[in-house]
């Protein structure tokens, strides 16, 4: 029975002991964690919010300014001369940007360009003689382009010049002299028909065309037609008896 009683004696001061060390444990485990969330927790905390922070400031856009001005605008080709005094300019630009129209280095007008990038400036009037034609872009950051290539084209009303020095008006001819050559002079850089046939300018406008002639009254057209589109017109008549 004594021994029994020792026995459970030991027991329970191994029990007693075990209790003791693992208070002690978890008592120092504690403590531990407690050291970590004080000394590595926090500035771990603290670094996580500061990069979530930029995680969400990388996500929002940057507004930036815009500075980069708009391409130049491009200008249609018109004729090198007219005889009209309104013209229709044509061209491409930055989708809405607004294009200014110059004439003579003076603002025409203003317009908006349409979503394909193309504009179109009706009936700009023209100046008599030379008309230099020029556009500049500017965008909704109001940046301004560079001026376009220019447009140089003539406003011209008067005819050309046109003298037919052979044959004269009212000849006559006969026998072999059924062909006969019809000379005369006109503006350089004209054009010249003899009854709607083409002939080919000479130097300084001089021309001549080999005419047969038919029995009778030959009617004989001569047209003159400047690069402006103006023209002159010429009518001699001769006669021809076999």
């Amino acid at each position: 029975m004594a021994k029994r009683l020792r026995r459970l004696s030991r027991l329970a001061r191994k029990e007693e002991a075990r209790s003791f060390r693992q208070a002690l444990f978890f008592g120092i485990l504690s403590v531990i964690l407690l050291l970590l969330l004080i000394f590595l927790g926090i500035p771990a905390l603290i670094r996580m919010a500061i990069f979530l922070g930029e995680i969400r400031t990388s996500s929002v856009p940057i507004k930036t300014e815009d500075t980069l001005p708009p391409a130049p605008p491009s200008l249609t080709p018109l004729p090198h001369a007219t005889n009209k005094d309104k013209v229709n300019l044509r061209g491409f630009a930055e989708p809405g940007s607004t294009v200014e129209i110059f004439l003579n280095n003076i603002s025409e007008r203003k317009l908006v360009v349409e979503s394909d990038g193309s504009f179109i400036a009706s009936e700009v009037v023209l100046t008599s003689g030379r008309n230099e034609i020029t556009a500049e872009a500017t965008d909704n950051a109001g940046n301004r382009s560079q001026k376009s290539g220019k447009i140089i084209i003539f406003y011209d009303t008067t005819p050309p010049e046109l003298t037919i020095s052979e044959p004269a008006d009212r000849s006559s001819f006969s026998g072999r002299q059924n062909q006969i050559k019809i000379i005369g002079k006109t503006e350089e850089d004209s054009t010249i028909t003899v009854n709607d046939h083409f002939v080919i300018l000479k130097s300084e406008g001089n021309f001549e065309f080999v005419f047969t002639l038919s029995d009778g009254e030959n009617l004989i057209k001569i047209v003159a037609t400047d690069q402006a589109g103006n023209k002159t017109e010429k009518e001699i008549r001769v006669n021809y008896a076999p």
